[in-house]
Order: structure tokens, then sequence, then C-alpha cells
């Protein structure tokens, strides 16, 4: 009884602000196991709630809540693609609906913190609606790719799981709007994706709105991936055979020409990383050009689970486009 406030030990989420009916505090378990020997260690404990103060970690970081890799439905697609701000977000809010939506809160503003994929999914939102008002004419995969390579680089010393947290990188709005470079991709390309995804003819039309898809009567899209995607990614075979994937690509000129463009590869220890041509020169804008990733992964001598980072970064006088490359496995 006489309670003003309330200490909550939880083991998740402690990077999200939590709003609640009361003064209170959220620790982690090992300090709540702290308060709880202090309670009990004397017959009047007491404690403070001091106002919130300034505190310095390492930044951007992915969210405890966020789901990682790899991708469930595709091991040719990286998932997440992107990150965007997701955590404690002032957002828009209804006066309909106490603060915490508990019986007895009297708490109501137009402003509250949020925090999940609905925070970041608006940002991403938002800055392809951006990109999409400087190029009208750009496809949907034009606008994903210049999203993709053009995001800064996050370090996998503050996200443990790397490209399977953040994506390509965190949103780059800026440099979104002039990528120089962007991997297309039209319907057919969608399609012969599917096909080679193993879908039937008719999961495939009822995905596109068409009346009949005859996979088998198509021509086969060509690399390891069947795709023109602004990653690559490899899955480890499993035993002592190496592993090899062709990725081929495209990209279009979006950027001035002429323009010459020239092949950096980051290559992790065991893994092999080669493009052909290393050079791209481009003497209009909107040619296409074509090129050919190959990735030589040595076996794996462990069998717990294995991610590397690499990625091919095409530069020119202006522009960097970057595009991750990931090995991960063994396969289960």
């Amino acid at each position: 009884m006489g309670g003003i406030g309330t200490i909550l030990e939880s083991g998740e989420f402690l990077d999200v602000a939590q709003i609640f009916m009361a003064p209170a505090t959220m620790v982690n378990v090992s300090d709540g196991q702290e308060i709880e020997d202090y309670v009990h260690s004397t017959r009047s404990p007491s404690a403070v709630i001091y106002n919130s103060r300034e505190v310095r970690v390492p930044a951007p970081f992915v969210a405890s809540f966020s789901t990682r890799g790899p991708n469930p439905g595709s091991s040719y697609v990286l998932k997440p693609d992107i990150a965007a701000p997701g955590v404690d977000i002032l957002a828009a809010y209804t006066l309909l609906k106490s603060l915490t939506g508990l019986e007895g809160d009297t708490q109501y503003s137009k402003f509250t913190l949020k925090s999940g994929t609905s925070m970041a999914c608006p940002h991403v939102a938002g800055v392809a609606a951006y990109v999409k008002s400087f190029h009208p004419n750009w496809t949907a995969a034009a606008i994903k790719s210049a999203i993709m390579t053009t995001a800064k680089p996050m370090s996998q010393r503050v996200n443990n799981e790397a490209e399977f947290a953040y994506g390509a990188g965190q949103l780059n709005p800026s440099g979104a709007i002039n990528p120089g470079l962007i991997y297309d991709m039209d319907e057919m390309s969608y399609i012969q994706f599917l096909c080679h995804e193993g879908y039937n003819g008719s999961s495939i039309a009822a995905l596109v709105g068409s009346k009949s898809i005859n996979c088998s009567s198509l021509l086969p899209a060509f690399g390891y991936d069947a795709l023109n995607y602004p990653s690559m990614q490899l899955h480890l075979k499993s035993g002592q055979q190496e592993t090899v994937g062709v990725f081929q690509r495209s990209v279009t000129n979006v950027g001035p020409s002429p323009a010459m463009y020239n092949a950096t590869i980051k290559a992790p220890k065991g893994v092999q990383i080669t493009v052909n041509p290393k050079t791209l020169f481009f003497s209009h804008a909107l040619q296409k050009q074509g090129f050919k990733v190959v990735v030589k992964a040595k076996p794996i001598a462990t069998s717990t689970f294995t991610l590397l980072s690499g990625s091919l970064v095409w530069r020119s006088t202006h522009h960097t486009v970057r595009s991750p490359i990931v090995i991960y496995g063994p396969e289960d």
C-alpha cells in the first residue's frame, strides 16, 4: 500500500520506451534480481525514480523486436532488404483512446512514442514516394534498387546478424534520388523468377492477374537466382563440397553520361568473388550493361550456422552503387 511507482523486470524489448499509467521504469533480469535481493535484505527498502537522462549507445542499431533473416520464403532474396527508423518515433495519436488503452487510464495526447514495423514502413514508403516524385516513370523495382544501393552501410560489430538484421543498410533518402545505376525488372522477370522458385503456372497467373502461365514454355531466367536484384545471396551446401553461385546482373545508367564505373569486391575469408567485366562504360542515358558475378565458398568446418558478408561496389566519378553479397549456411 502507498506505492507511488513501479519497477518492472523484463528480458525483452529494453530498447523501446514504454508508457505506463503511473511512474515506472523497466530493468533487465540481472538488475531486477539485484533489486529483489535488496528488497528482501532490509525491513524498509526505498527507491527513487529519477528524471530521464541522456545516454550514449552505438547507433544505428536494429531493434531487438525486428525479425531477422534468412528469408523463409526464398533462399535467393535478402531479408530484410533495408533498415529504417522504427524505434521511439513521435507519431500522431488519437484522442479517442488513452495512451495505454488500459481501463482507468486518463492519459490522452495528440502524440505518443510508437515503435515497430508500423513505424519503419512509413519511412520507407515516404522515401519511395520521394524517389517517384523525381522519377515518375521508374518501376517499383527501379525505386527499390535505388533505395538499396544507396543505403548507408551498418556495422556488424553493433548488429551481430549483419545483413540478416539490416539488409543493405540504413535508408538514405537524399542518395536514393540519384543512384547512378539501377537494377530494373519487368513483369516477365518476376514470372521467370517465380517459375525458377517452383511455383506452378496457375499460382503465378493468380499473382499477376493473368489467365494462364506455362513455365515450361518460357525461356528460363539466367544465373543462380534467376533475378536481377540489387543484392546477391548464396546458400552454402553441407559437407565437404565447395558452393558456387553464378549471378547474372544488368544495370541501367540513370546518371550523367558518358560514365565509367569500376568494380570493387569485398570478399570474406574462405570466399572467392570475381566480377566480369570489371569496368562498365555508358555512352548515353538509360543504356544497359550486363555483368557476371561468381561466388565460390569453401566448405565450412563447423555444422553451426554461418553468415559471411561481402559486397560489390560500382564506382564512378560521381556515384557509388553498392550491392551486399551474403553467404550463409550450412543447409538444414
